[in-house]
Formats: C-alpha cells, sequence, structure tokens
C-alpha cells in the first residue's frame, strides 16, 4: 500500500523525430557565418522552430506561403504579435539586434536631413 514506484506514470519528454536534413536552412538569401548550426538544430528538434522544408514556387497542395521569400512551405513559424508565418530560413537570416547599424533603423535621407 506504501510502496510506490519511481518514475512510473511519467515520460520523459521525447523531440520530435526529425529528418538531419531539415534541420539546416538551404535557401538563404545569402550565406551567413553567424549562424549557431547547432542551436538552430536543437530548437528545430524541440518543436520551438518549424524544420526547414524545401520550398517551392507555387502552390503545390502546401498551405502556406512564407510574406518574406514568397515560398510556400508545409508549415511555417508563427509571429507573437500578429500570427503570421515566417518561414525558419528567413528568421535564421535575420540579424541580431545588437548588430543592427543604424541605417537599417533609419533612412539616410532623414539622417542627412536632420543633421543639416
Amino acid at each position: 500500500m506504501g510502496n510506490v514506484a519511481i518514475g512510473v506514470g511519467r515520460r520523459r519528454r521525447r523531440w520530435p523525430e526529425v529528418e538531419e536534413r531539415l534541420t539546416q536552412p538551404r535557401r538563404l538569401l545569402r550565406q551567413l557565418s553567424d549562424v549557431d548550426s547547432g542551436r538552430l538544430r536543437r530548437l528545430i528538434r524541440s518543436g520551438d522552430l518549424a524544420p526547414c522544408f524545401d520550398a517551392a514556387e507555387d502552390d503545390a497542395g502546401l498551405d502556406e506561403d512564407c510574406p518574406i521569400c514568397f515560398y510556400f512551405y508545409p508549415s511555417l513559424n508563427r509571429s507573437k504579435c500578429c500570427g503570421k508565418g515566417i518561414c525558419t530560413a528567413v528568421l535564421s537570416a535575420k540579424p541580431h539586434p545588437t548588430q543592427l547599424s543604424i541605417e537599417a533603423i533609419e533612412p539616410k535621407g532623414r539622417r542627412n536631413w536632420i543633421n543639416k
């Protein structure tokens, strides 16, 4: 009556089975040297990021398209603010916030107008 088996009823969280080829983005606009492939692989296997599916040029039965790169995918990552889908290749190409330059934040014309 007082005996309790340790670990019975608990399951260890298993990561979804994802093929290795789906853990690396293939359609990047530019090759990035600062992409941490180990971290990207871990996020995809844990289910926090969508796998890097092969992109399609046209809607061949695929439901969603990325509004940034305009390719179709079986599933996309969802943004927290508006719920729009963004592919993993675009998310991995996004620069880190500390690496943004003033040129990316503010148009050149406005900055030059302010400095005059």
